[in-house]
């Protein structure tokens, strides 16, 4: 049962893209944000319901203009991400892509990634990444990735928190139950945010 209650693999790269890129993420964001929707708790928003007591933030998809560079990145770290995860060679058949938006009071309560919807067709989702950017300095506090083992007891030494640093890039097993910590953002603004890409590795 020890193996329950270890903390899920996951892989940490920094320095993902570049300043000159989260300038150009932020920019975006910035142009899109009246697109932006309130996130959903179900498979890529299309039958999924809005239920502030379990997610709280604001999704803007598809983000087709980011899209084929978010792949390539991911694609170069395959190898990589294999190794510090574990399991048979990575091989996605497609990804999934989302730009969301956490401001003040914003949260994802414990879930896991697993199934989703394309086209009517189920497929499951093998490796969830998450892409932090943000203006800098940080304008929020909190909104960290809570990590937890297969057991999800939330006894000490059971989980991790990772925290949303600019131009970072977090992988995890899909399965694996975590969540996003409540965010902070005295100021309200929009622009102040805590930004992710969320992108699933499909099979």
């Amino acid at each position: 049962m020890a193996a329950f209650n270890r903390v899920g693999p996951h892989l940490v790269v920094r320095n993902f893209f570049s300043e000159p890129i989260v300038a150009r993420l932020l920019e975006y964001a910035e142009r899109q944000r009246e697109a932006f929707k309130h996130s959903t708790v179900g498979s890529e928003g299309k039958t999924g319901n809005v239920d502030p007591s379990t997610r709280v933030s604001h999704v803007f998809r598809p983000i087709k203009e980011f899209k084929p560079m978010v792949i390539e990145r991911v694609e170069g770290l395959l190898g990589e991400i294999n190794q510090a995860l574990g399991g048979p060679p990575l091989a996605p058949t497609s990804y999934e892509i989302e730009l969301v938006a956490h401001g003040h009071g914003a949260f994802y309560a414990q879930h896991i990634d697993t199934m989703t919807k394309d086209d009517d067709r189920t497929t499951l989702r093998v490796v969830s990444m998450v892409y932090y950017f943000c203006a800098t300095p940080a304008r929020f506090s909190g909104g960290q990735l809570r990590l937890h083992s297969l057991a999800a007891s939330r006894e000490a030494g059971t989980y991790v928190d990772i925290e949303p640093e600019n131009d970072t890039a977090v992988f995890f097993p899909s399965w694996f139950p975590h969540e996003v910590l409540p965010v902070v953002c005295e100021s309200g603004q929009f622009m102040d945010s805590r930004f992710a890409i969320n992108c699933w590795l499909l099979k």
